[in-house]
């Protein structure tokens, strides 16, 4: 199945959805690492549901990370590792539901601004960078590479070499499992949850060096030098991305693994 295959029958999908509900925004959440297919997906799904004449707006979690000061200064109070942005505890998860209230009740002629982040610069644009969004949308699309997951997801997952190595007495990990509770909130909103994931982990990593390079080239700033600058940042999110292959398809109407330009169906 390809990517245009997957979009036509989630909007398909969607619009039956939505007859079925009145009043608030449908909301639908799309989960995956880097490099699954997430943004072209998002994009392609809210063109055709425009094209029906349909209002639609897409929420990005990776714009809503921290800056890079409030990330330092969970470095020193909590463990280093919260300096580098990736598991939950590194955005503003306030702020991305305050939105989505916002969205969710605005009047017809109200603005609801839509944070921006610069991966090249690992900060959040300006203020007056942002994107306006007018009136209440009927389709709220939420994507991101943690969506849907939850810290009950990696209860029965043993602590990676790398974490051993990095976090032995586990206070950063265990600081991120804490602070789950307002991301998971954000996705029992969901009125239905897509996963798209990689074949494996090393998959993830080529695909965000990747998204380093093409990032550069627009940006002219480096933040990796390297895939193995890559995969290092990688593993500090590695066990949460393989707790929700394995938890996710079992709750979600749809789950997918990408196999070059194809995708298979997960069970």
């Amino acid at each position: 199945m390809t990517l245009d295959e997957i979009i036509d029958r989630l909007s398909a999908h969607i619009e039956t959805a939505m007859s079925e509900k009145t009043g608030a925004p449908y909301i639908f959440g799309v989960s995956g690492g880097q490099g699954a297919g997430k943004s072209t997906l998002c994009a392609g799904l809210q063109d055709h549901l425009r094209e029906a004449g349909r209002s639609c707006v897409t929420l990005g979690l990776d714009d809503y990370y921290l800056s890079q000061t409030e990330r330092q200064d969970l470095a020193q109070r909590i463990s280093p590792l919260c300096a580098v942005r990736g598991v939950p505890g590194t955005h503003d998860i306030a702020l991305m539901r305050d939105t989505i209230d916002r969205l969710c009740t605005a009047l017809p002629d109200r603005q609801t601004m839509l944070r921006l982040f610069s991966k090249s610069h690992d900060n959040p644009l300006p203020q007056a960078d942002w994107l306006p969004f007018t009136g209440r949308p009927e389709v709220i699309l939420i994507e991101g590479w943690c969506v849907g997951g939850h810290a009950a997801f990696l209860a029965d997952a043993p602590p990676l070499a790398w974490e051993q190595a990095n976090d032995p007495d586990m206070i950063w990990k265990n600081w991120t499992l804490q602070a789950a509770p307002p991301y998971e909130a954000i996705w029992d909103l969901c009125d239905d949850i897509l996963l798209l994931r990689h074949t494996d982990f090393d998959a993830v990593i080529d695909s965000r060096w990747q998204q380093e390079q093409g990032n550069a080239a627009a940006s002219g700033v480096w933040q990796f030098q390297s895939r193995d600058e890559v995969a290092a940042f990688c593993a500090h999110y590695q066990s949460w991305t393989e707790a929700i292959w394995r938890h996710l398809p079992a709750r979600v109407g749809f789950s997918y693994r990408r196999n070059g330009d194809r995708y298979v169906t997960v069970d």
